[in-house]
């Protein structure tokens, strides 16, 4: 019986000493989407992206009915037309598609471009936001949510993070 006494009071010990060193660690999470797409600067990008996506579609749109147009033109005159003149205009007309895709898809890769670099500068604006929250809290990890299966409310730290976001950044300006 001696013997069992020291074994359970070891256990014990150790489970309550465990308990009281990860008592000390802070741990948050925050939502980086919530926070991309509400954020004042967050929304001022999606705007400013939107604006120019809008800008290329009807662009786009217009080209393409050019396009379609001159198709038909083209498709009408190949009866009067001799066979080298036609040849000709089906070859530069499929010179004017081919830029035309080709200046799509440039447009579409640019605007992926933007939002990708636009969205690298509010996340280094957002890097010593939370780096000073984490300081002046004494947070050992803040992860972002969507990395989170299971947390209490209490450890989300989206909505503080965007009001201190709001009040250091209203816009961010694309190039």
């Amino acid at each position: 019986m001696k013997y069992k006494i020291p074994k359970y009071l070891i256990f014990f010990l150790l489970l309550f000493y465990t308990s009281s060193i990860n008592a000390y660690d802070k741990f948050y999470y925050l939502d980086m989407d919530y926070i991309m797409n509400n954020s004042l600067a967050g929304k001022s990008i999606t705007k400013q992206l939107k604006k120019i996506s809008q800008i290329n579609t009807d662009t786009f749109k217009k080209k393409e009915q050019d396009l379609i147009t001159e198709e038909s033109k083209i498709i009408i005159q190949k009866k009067i037309l001799d066979k080298n003149e036609y040849q000709k205009k089906v070859i530069l007309f499929k010179n004017k598609i081919l830029d035309f895709n080709k200046n799509k898809k440039d447009a579409i890769n640019t605007l992926s471009k933007k939002r990708v670099e636009a969205h690298t500068s509010l996340l280094k604006i957002l890097t010593p936001i939370i780096i000073d929250y984490a300081k002046e809290n004494s947070a050992s990890v803040i992860m972002d949510k969507k990395n989170i299966i299971v947390g209490k409310n209490e450890l989300d730290i989206t909505k503080t993070i965007l009001k201190i976001l709001d009040t250091k950044i209203k816009n961010i300006k694309l190039n």
